[in-house]
């Protein structure tokens, strides 16, 4: 057993000797918001010499670098496949892609590199295949996942707080004219219209004076809208300032949780540097400096690297002390096991295996005991322990079993659950979710999440219940004309104005001639306004779901746009990708863009359609009405 473990150091000397090419491997970006409060997204350094693989360790040696990194718990080594990636990339070197796939089956980056090769190559159909497989890794790796969700949740807080605010702002203008004019009638009925509308300007910008920013401006056009507007744009109005209020603090705040979990535990990030194979000193002093203080992921973390390193005895002592201590943690348990089965002690093995069995359904825990039994002669027991590993995963068994040594057992990497809940509990987005809120929202309503809804609830409560004691303006539907019961005395309703009232129901008391010539004016102004509302519903994203009567399309198709122009804005994520994801990330960024821009043409199609149909409707059923009339059917 011993020429085992020395033939095993060797193997990993070895592979620690690196050519020139893993020198000139680039070194992931970093980056950082700025420090006032907000989270940082550091990039670590793949410079430490990865002694997994290699540029020219094909063939059988790419075989034996995966059998290392399997029995040193190194299942997803990234900084070795980061080594490889860009000598196969830049020289199209298959086998070189092939081995950083392997050796990180979980990197998509690796398979984006694998992706770029075959592409090169002309093989098409597995070129597509392997850019699959790296959008497949994302979920599994953690760092590709914290990116992403970091992006999804900026992008979706930008979206809405931007959309949200653009159409309640949409809404509030619509209806400028005729809240000025009735503000106007408080004040002086002979106010001009210009000092009523400055007057009404006053009012709108008073919460900006007052230093509550853009977020001001959009409350006092909120209370506008919900005031002159119906029970849809009301609900349109609720809805947008519900989003708007999610967007500028739940969801901003926990994009920047996600920012910020990579740096939040130096502890979780130097374990989760050490699971990876890319640790460097500062990670393992730091880890032991935690180890002395009773950090119990920090001795975890030096019993793994302790073993990866070849240090069996240093490992085993600390495995030990971890069982006692953490006595129904499996992956403790299997990997104390396998320190047992290296070292001869087989029973020793079988019995911490069964214990971890019993906590955890893993094919390489069963495989683990399936080679126990049979050092052990145990023949009965080894086919029942191979066969539930095959059942639990037979590709990760063939797998292991491809390696065809009776003294083989893999060791369980550090639980990533363990490491991304450390990094959760630390991390916090409350200073990346203000400043985030800084340029729209700098005053007490940007602050204070309580404050911002009980002001928007008054607002809509006071406007419902003002537009129910007064007659509020109103404009004409056929001419345009300003419809108004305090000026006007006598109006037949709010849509029509007593001369189109005249026109189209007692035409028999105006003459023929002005008549028509009032007809041909509305015909032509008609005209412009179908011109101007199509030219606007396309020019202007939500503009034509409020021109059909319908906010809730405009409010929709407000934040498809705005989804689709931010995708493809910050496509290239938040921050820089830390060498995980490669062409993965902005894929997904970029797809989902396409998506909200299907959604946004599909929108504004559907409210021209509507607008149009609510226009010939009438016309249709006056049509109706004039045939079916008896001086028609004579």
């Amino acid at each position: 057993m011993q020429c085992s473990i020395q033939r095993l150091g060797a193997v990993v000397l070895a592979l620690a000797l690196l050519p020139a090419a893993l020198a000139a491997a680039p070194a992931p970006p970093r980056s950082s918001l700025t420090p006032s409060g907000n989270p940082s997204h550091t990039l670590r350094s793949d410079t430490q010499p990865a002694r997994l693989g290699s540029a020219r360790v094909l063939g059988g040696g790419a075989s034996e670098a995966r059998k290392v990194a399997l029995e040193t718990g190194l299942w997803d080594a990234g900084g070795p496949a980061r080594a490889l990636i860009a000598p196969a990339r830049h020289r199209g070197e298959l086998a070189e892609a092939l081995l950083a796939v392997r050796l990180a089956p979980d990197l998509p980056l690796a398979h984006v590199a694998l992706a770029s090769v075959r592409w090169k190559d002309a093989e098409r159909t597995e070129a597509l295949r392997s850019l699959l497989a790296a959008l497949l890794a994302v979920p599994r790796n953690l760092e590709a996942t914290l990116w992403l969700a970091s992006s999804l949740l900026v992008l979706l807080s930008i979206v809405l707080v931007l959309g949200s605010s653009a159409f309640i702002a949409m809404c509030g203008a619509s209806v400028f004219a005729r809240a000025a004019h009735d503000l106007g009638d408080l004040a002086s009925a002979r106010m001009p219209a210009f000092a009523r509308a400055a007057l009404l300007a006053s009012v709108v910008l008073l919460p900006v004076a007052l230093g509550e920013g853009l977020l001001g401006l959009v409350i006092a056009l909120f209370a506008i809208g919900a005031l002159y507007g119906g029970s849809r744009q009301r609900t349109a109005l609720v809805l947008a300032a519900a989003l708007l209020g999610l967007g500028l603090f739940p969801i901003a705040r926990l994009g920047g949780r996600a920012l910020s979990m990579l740096s939040a535990d130096p502890v979780a990030e130097s374990a989760l540097a050490v699971r990876q194979g890319i640790q460097s000193d500062a990670d393992i002093a730091l880890l032991r400096v935690s180890e002395s203080a009773g950090d119990l992921l920090a001795a975890h973390a030096l019993a793994a690297h302790a073993s990866q390193q070849g240090q069996f005895e240093d490992a085993l002592v600390r495995y030990q002390a971890l069982a006692e201590q953490l006595p129904s943690e499996p992956v403790i348990a299997t990997n104390l096991a396998n320190l047992h089965f290296r070292r001869g002690a087989v029973d020793e093995a079988v019995a911490h295996y069964q214990i971890a069995s019993t906590l955890l359904e893993s094919p390489v825990l069963w495989f683990n005991l399936s080679q126990a039994y049979a050092r052990s002669f145990r023949m009965e027991q080894f086919e029942t322990a191979l066969i539930r590993a095959q059942q639990l995963g037979n590709e990760i068994v063939g797998e292991l079993s491809l390696v065809g040594d009776s003294g083989f057992v893999a060791d369980l990497p550090l639980p990533i659950g363990t490491i991304r809940s450390r990094m959760l509990a630390a991390s916090q987005g409350a200073g990346f979710a203000r400043t985030l809120r800084a340029p729209l929202a700098p005053g007490r309503l940007g602050r204070d999440w309580r404050l911002l809804s009980a002001l928007l609830l008054l607002l809509l409560a006071g406007s419902v219940a003002l537009a129910r004691r007064f007659e509020p303006a109103s404009s004409c539907s056929r001419c345009g004309a300003r419809v108004c019961v305090r000026c006007d005395g006598t109006v037949w309703d709010r849509q029509t104005c007593d001369n189109c009232h005249r026109l189209f129901h007692h035409s028999k008391s105006t003459d023929p001639s002005l008549r028509a010539a009032r007809l041909e004016q509305l015909r032509r102004r008609d005209a412009r306004v179908e011109r101007a509302a199509q030219l606007g519903s396309f020019a202007v994203p939500g503009l034509g779901g409020v021109l059909a009567g319908r906010p809730d399309l405009g409010f929709l198709a407000l934040l498809c746009f705005g989804w689709a122009v931010a995708g493809v804005s910050l496509r290239s994520g938040v921050v820089p990708d830390p060498l995980v994801l490669g062409a993965a990330g902005p894929l997904v960024l970029v797809s989902t863009s396409i998506i909200a821009a299907f959604a946004y043409a599909a929108l504004v199609v559907a409210s021209i359609v509507i607008r149009r149909s609510q226009e010939w409707a009438p016309r249709c059923t006056e049509i109706f009405r004039t045939l079916a009339s008896p001086r028609c059917s004579s």
